[in-house]
């Protein structure tokens, strides 16, 4: 029987890219929330849509190769959102609205990028169309991140300070 750690000795699994994603995320949804972009009161949590509407129109997506890359490729390549059906659990696309500005739609979905790995999303038997596209998901999220703190020194800030 393996061990909780044995199990991510796969060579299928970038452990390495996985803790970097989780620590870039969660230190970037602690800057979200101590820079008052918090939503609710009894369960808090970051508002990511206010932030990305306040730095939408600074938003950029050429402004690196790599940049555009990633948001061209989060576009093109959206994360599919987990769904039980009939009992079975499956993917389904997630629907752009049009009413999202770009900054917006690419936040939603770094998050989606985020809870299929954090909540069990990504994991052997339940059919994944292109599971090598999971490294290229991840890589292009922590780009869409760090663009976006570049353009927030409050948030930036929060997110350096020492713990």
């Amino acid at each position: 029987m393996k061990s909780c750690t044995e199990i991510f000795k796969s060579p299928n699994i970038d452990r390495d890219l996985i803790m970097n994603f989780f620590i870039v995320f969660s230190r970037f949804e602690y800057a979200l929330k101590r820079a008052k972009y918090i939503k609710g009161e009894k369960h808090v949590s970051a508002d990511w849509d206010k932030f990305a509407d306040e730095i939408s129109s600074d938003f950029n997506r050429y402004q690196t190769r790599e940049l555009r890359e990633a948001a061209r490729y989060l576009e093109s390549n959206p994360p599919k959102k987990q769904i039980a059906q009939g009992g079975e659990l499956s993917w389904e696309d997630i629907e752009h609205s049009t009413s999202k500005t770009l900054t917006k739609w690419l936040l939603r979905l770094v998050r989606t990028v985020r809870n299929n790995l954090f909540h069990g999303g990504k994991f052997p038997g339940l059919p994944v169309e292109e599971p090598s596209r999971n490294s290229k998901l991840i890589q292009s999220s922590i780009v869409i991140l760090d663009a976006c703190l570049a353009l927030h020194p409050e948030v930036k800030g929060y997110f350096l300070e020492q713990i």
